[in-house]
Order: structure tokens, then C-alpha cells, then sequence
């Protein structure tokens, strides 16, 4: 009976011990630029495609590339400029801007190509406010235009990566 007391006085006080150090770390980092940072990560992202101009060419990065139920593909693009300043100007966007990043789904077989909760950066991976309508297509039913970034996201998914 007795070793089973000091068995229990022994647990508690370890809990206490190990409540009390817990107390004096310092929170670990969960805060939104935290997980931020994690997701912009570049090892997280590979390289899809882009377009060479050195002006007006970008790079295009994927990440979380996957099917869903419907046979379309679903994807995080991270959209970098060659030329921050044109490419900037052209988006109409702030001069601090480093990178652009959307949410697209693209159904191949339909020719289909949706960009949505796009989001502007800047080299620190602080989120800019603005943004431009340029960036995403006004309908689902917009064309894509070729040397656009939908259009370079829809050729680097249904034809590059296909074959």
C-alpha cells in the first residue's frame, strides 16, 4: 500500500514539475504569419511553367496539385514576375508587390480554368491589400488569354504535365 502512495505522490508531483516547466516556455509560434511562412516555404512548391520574356514573363509555381471529385484539378499557385516593376504596372499594383498567389481549378476535358482567392505579397510574405481585376477573369466563361496567367496555368496543367 505504501509503494503505491509514494507510486501516486511520485506521478503528481512529476505532473506538477512538468506543468510548472511548461509554464516557463515561451508559446510556441501559431500565429498566422507562422503558418504563412511554413506554406510560402519554397521547398513546398515546384515549378510548373511560365513565360521567358524577360519584361513581361513570370514563373509559375504549384503546390497542393490534386483531383477533385469532378475530375478537375485543383491547385495553389504562386505567380512570380520577372520584371517586378512591369509586371507590377501592368497589374496595377503596389510597388512592394513580390508575388501573386491564387487558388485555381482546372478542368481539362471542358476547357476550364477558374481563378480564385487571389492574394498579392510582398517579399516577406505579408499580404498586400489591392489587387487588380486583371489578375482574375471577370466570368467563369472568359476566354483565357494566351500569354495570360490563366492562360500559362491551363497549358502548364492540360499540356505539359499531361504528356
Amino acid at each position: 500500500m505504501k509503494s503505491i502512495f509514494a507510486l501516486t505522490f511520485l506521478a503528481v508531483c512529476s505532473v506538477g514539475a512538468f506543468a510548472q516547466a511548461v509554464k516557463s516556455v515561451p508559446a510556441l509560434a501559431t500565429s498566422t504569419s507562422a503558418a504563412r511562412a511554413e506554406f510560402m516555404n519554397a521547398k513546398y512548391w515546384s515549378k510548373i511553367g511560365g513565360i521567358d520574356d524577360k519584361d513581361h514573363g513570370f514563373t509559375l509555381f504549384s503546390r497542393n496539385l490534386l483531383p477533385n471529385p469532378e475530375g478537375q484539378i485543383e491547385l495553389w499557385v504562386k505567380v512570380i514576375p520577372n520584371n517586378f516593376e512591369q509586371f507590377n504596372r501592368r497589374y496595377d499594383l503596389s510597388n512592394d508587390s513580390a508575388f501573386v498567389l491564387q487558388y485555381a481549378t482546372v478542368d481539362c476535358t471542358r476547357n476550364f480554368l477558374l481563378l480564385e482567392r487571389t492574394a498579392v505579397y510582398d517579399a516577406n510574405n505579408n499580404k498586400l491589400n489591392g489587387g487588380s481585376s486583371e489578375l482574375t477573369p471577370k466570368s467563369s466563361r472568359d476566354r483565357v488569354k494566351p500569354g495570360s496567367i490563366g492562360g500559362e496555368i491551363f497549358q502548364s496543367i492540360c499540356v505539359k504535365l499531361a504528356n
